[in-house]
């Protein structure tokens, strides 16, 4: 069993993955009191789909019965952004600057089955699991080495290897020696915790959880409705997500470049968007634009809203284009049908506090579009 053990790691680390640890089925029983006394608090916001059936996310046999292992693997996703490019644009957090993982990561995994077959000279029974079944896999590969929970909830691998990686994992039909494990802590550092605009992530009796109701990144990939006043100004320049408190992590410093090519920006979207280009989006340009990408995920609307905040926040900022941004935003408003993104629109405008921006936000109002979205509007005037 330990020379399988060896060579099922050496055949991941062949394959590219940073990281390689051997799991056991047993029940996280433990990590299960931490997982709902976060659903308690509220901190899954309305992803409902992390409230259903708890006893299934800390009891990973259920994953695949015929599983007798389950290998956790690890992968960098990191590279560096450029110097911002002239013009109206925004951020797009690290993970999804290339091709979305989860076709990337399954291409590897068939190939990770493939060598361990030849390995053991027939066909195995397994599933590959990435970031898509109810498996509470943070806790998972905390149990098994891949690395410790830092207070921003996200695994923080050994040996400076840090949190920017894509975890997923292999069930398979054969025993494997589980690995221990891997002791490792923020200590008493807090730079995530000072550095989150919208304080996001707790502290004290909490570490370890993050509200997703404040988090930046839920804020704009998960959440399908408006987003609340008071944390719009928070956005800042994240158009699809947020790395912030990883960006400020010591853990960091030192990270590994991805990889596999699929994960680089010239193969994907990129660090940063057009703003105004999104503005010009309909469904079907959307689904062509990011048919290989994660932005898919928030859908044209909730892509659009997000980039209306971001130009909010630049006309704030007095931004070099903000004239441009103005002209962009106003134009949109006037074609716009949805009352979500028109509202986003005009509290765009606002932001300008100038005549041009008053004046848009006249002629939308002037379109009569409902008692309720106009009385919001007029606040902005």
């Amino acid at each position: 069993m330990a020379h399988l053990k060896d060579r099922v790691k050496a055949i991941g680390h062949e394959l590219g993955f940073d990281l390689v640890q051997i799991g056991s089925l047993a029940p996280l029983v433990q990590e299960r009191l931490h997982y709902q006394h976060w659903l308690d608090q509220g901190y899954s916001a309305d992803m409902a789909y992390l409230q259903r059936d708890p006893e299934r996310r800390v009891t990973p046999g259920l994953t695949f019965p015929a599983a007798q292992s389950v290998i956790i693997v690890a992968v960098s996703y990191f590279s560096q952004p450029p110097e911002v490019p002239s013009g109206s644009w925004g951020r797009v957090a690290r993970y999804a600057v290339g091709r979305d993982y989860h076709a990337v990561i399954r291409s590897k995994l068939r190939d990770f089955c493939a060598l361990i077959e030849k390995e053991l000279g027939r066909k195995i029974a397994r599933r590959p699991v990435t970031d898509d079944a109810a498996l509470y896999e943070q806790a998972l590969a905390r149990r098994h080495g891949l690395g410790f929970v830092g207070k921003n909830s996200l695994v923080i691998g050994p040996k400076l290897s840090g949190s920017y990686n894509f975890i997923a994992e292999l069930f398979v039909d054969f025993e494997l020696e589980p690995d221990i494990e891997y002791t490792g802590t923020c200590g008493n550092c807090v730079r995530c915790i000072s550095a989150c605009p919208t304080n996001a992530i707790k502290d004290g009796a909490e570490a370890a959880m993050v509200d997703a109701n404040l988090c930046i990144s839920y804020l704009t990939i998960e959440n399908k409705g408006g987003i609340a006043l008071p944390l719009r100004s928070q956005l800042g320049d994240w158009v699809y997500g947020c790395d912030i408190c990883q960006e400020v992590c010591p853990y960091n410093s030192k990270t590994r470049a991805a990889p596999w090519p699929e994960f680089s920006p010239e193969n994907g979207v990129g660090h940063y968007l057009n703003l105004p280009d999104l503005l010009h989006l309909d469904d079907q340009s959307f689904a062509q634009r990011f048919e290989l990408s994660p932005l898919r995920r928030p859908k044209r609307r909730g892509l659009v809203r997000n980039a209306l905040v971001v130009m909010g926040n630049q006309l704030a900022a007095h931004h070099a284009e903000s004239e441009k941004i103005v002209e962009e935003v106003a134009a949109f408003s006037a074609r716009e049908d949805d009352l979500l993104l028109v509202e986003h629109a005009a509290w765009a405008l606002a932001q300008a506090q100038n005549s041009k921006g008053r004046g848009a936000i006249d002629k939308i109002l002037a379109r009569k579009l409902g008692d309720s979205v106009d009385l919001e509007i007029e606040k902005y005037v």
